[in-house]
C-alpha cells in the first residue's frame, strides 16, 4: 500500500505530531556509546519517520518513500534528544571511548 499524500503534507503532519507529542506509535532505541538513534515514529496509520542509524526518511509500511527536509530532521533530532537520550557519567564516556578505540584497532 502506497500513500497518495504529498511529502509536504506528510511533513506538516509530522511537525504537528512533534509539537503535540502524539505519535500513533513508535520505537526508539538510543545507543549512548555512538550517540545514534534507531527506530521510527508513526505519523499516519502507514507512514512513519524512520531514523535507523540516524539516517532520517519517510517510510510507508517499511519502504522508504522520501528524504525529510533539514527542518524536520532537526525537529526530530531535538525531539529524540529531549525525550530519549540518557545521560552518561564521565566514567561511562571514558569506557565507551576506550571500547571504540579498541574496536578500531582490531
Amino acid at each position: 500500500m502506497h500513500t497518495t499524500i504529498s511529502i509536504p503534507q506528510l511533513e506538516t503532519i509530522a511537525f504537528q505530531r512533534i509539537e503535540n507529542e502524539n505519535f500513533i506509535t513508535g520505537e526508539v532505541d538510543f545507543n549512548p556509546t555512538y550517540g545514534v538513534y534507531t527506530g521510527y515514529l508513526q505519523i499516519t496509520p502507514t507512514i512513519c519517520i524512520d531514523f535507523t542509524d540516524s539516517k532520517f526518511c519517510l517510510a510507508d509500511e517499511g519502504e522508504k518513500i522520501a528524504e525529510i527536509s533539514s527542518d524536520l530532521e532537526r525537529a526530530v533530532e531535538n525531539y529524540l534528544r529531549d525525550n530519549y537520550s540518557i545521560e552518561m557519567n564521565e566514567d561511562e564516556y571514558d569506557f565507551a571511548d576506550m571500547r571504540i578505540k579498541l574496536q578500531k584497532e582490531y
